[in-house]
């Protein structure tokens, strides 16, 4: 089976991605499954991938609820469609839209299509590299984290009514008279 190699970048910050490998013959619930481990989202969170053509225009839409694949439906189920029955070209893309209050949005491209090494013992999927942290820690403050203590600092310093340029002006021209 060929070997797919996808990066999964967050819509709102594409410096944050994971490059994950899976089989064509592996299903788009496990790369659901995958995705939410190696971007630390919740177990239980839904998603739907939509399939998209080069202009972003959706042709399909898979669901992680839907358990059957029926004509005409208005999505096919993740767990019965393998990832090679929807890849059209090289240059097929992906959303993948999660079901969680951050309303969290990825962009998926595939990145390279290799046939497969039967004699490899590698279990798929795996992530091959990680950019930058999940976008589910965003806004989470770090318990007893000396960097967001500063900011925090900082930003209610900048907040004070009492402070305006002039107070910077004044503490620049102290340190020049030095």
């Amino acid at each position: 089976m060929p070997l797919l190699k996808f990066r999964i970048s967050w819509n709102e910050d594409e410096s944050i991605y994971r490059n994950i490998e899976i089989q064509s013959n592996q299903s788009f619930f496990e790369f659901h499954t995958a995705i939410k481990k190696y971007f630390e989202l919740p177990i239980d969170m839904e998603a739907l991938f939509y399939v998209t053509n080069s202009r972003g225009h959706i042709l399909k839409t898979l669901s992680s609820i839907v358990e059957k694949n029926l004509r005409d439906a208005p999505a096919l189920s993740m767990k019965r469609t393998p990832i090679g029955a929807l890849v059209q070209d090289p240059e097929q893309t992906f959303t993948y839209d999660c079901a969680h209050p951050k309303a969290l949005q990825f962009f998926i491209e595939i990145i390279t299509i290799n046939p497969s090494n039967d004699s490899n013992t590698t279990q798929y999927p795996i992530c091959t590299k990680s950019e930058g942290i999940s976008p589910i820690h965003f806004g989470v403050k770090i318990e007893n984290d000396p960097i967001s203590d500063i900011l925090n600092q900082f930003e209610s310093i900048a907040d004070d009514e009492d402070f305006d340029n002039e107070d910077i002006d004044e503490f620049d021209n102290e340190q020049t008279d030095e």
